[in-house]
């Protein structure tokens, strides 16, 4: 008896486990691992609209991003406000004195969206949305929401954007 043990593995004497029983899962095991992992799923999604909730978001206020004449008529220049690179925005130049600044991401999938002046839109490229360039709303195709937008304040023929808001909107338009 002892000669058949010479034979065997240090590894293998171990672990005296034979292959047909190492690949078998048990029904009850099975069912542990994955209530394991939808509890963990349930957790972060609790977790991350409470976080959301309690995050402060840094408020823009008077963020220069250039100068009126560096932009021609259906223009659109890419910038980026205090070097935050996850969030692009887009100053777009519709008319001599109208411009719009939108968040460069489509709200679908949030791939780089374009400004088409030809056509007074926003195109997403990647699953073909399209976004108003007047006020930044869905057109047409999968984008559920409309383009975050950022106010822009023109002084001295430098152009500022500041944090959007809906009042300011209602505001500008009952001054237009």
């Amino acid at each position: 008896m002892g000669d058949e043990n010479k034979n065997i593995p240090d590894w293998k004497a171990d672990f005296p486990i034979s292959k047909t029983e190492a690949g078998y899962v048990a029904r009850r095991d099975f069912l542990k691992v994955i209530t394991l992992f939808s509890g963990i799923m349930a957790v972060a999604s609790v977790f991350i609209p409470v976080f959301n909730f309690f995050h402060k978001r840094k408020q823009i206020k008077d963020y220069f991003v250039c100068n009126t004449s560096e932009l021609a008529i259906g223009g659109q220049k890419t910038f980026y406000v205090d070097g935050d690179h996850r969030n692009p925005y887009m100053l777009i130049r519709l008319a001599e004195n109208d411009w719009r600044v939108y968040e460069q991401k489509c709200t679908h999938l949030s791939c780089a969206v374009i400004y088409d002046h030809e056509h007074q839109m926003i195109e997403c490229p990647c699953h073909h949305g399209f976004f108003d360039a007047k006020d930044g709303k869905v057109l047409q195709g999968p984008p559920p929401r409309p383009l975050p937008q950022l106010g822009v304040v023109i002084k001295d023929n430098k152009i500022f954007v500041e944090d959007y808001t809906y009042e300011k909107q209602i505001n500008h338009k009952a001054h237009s």
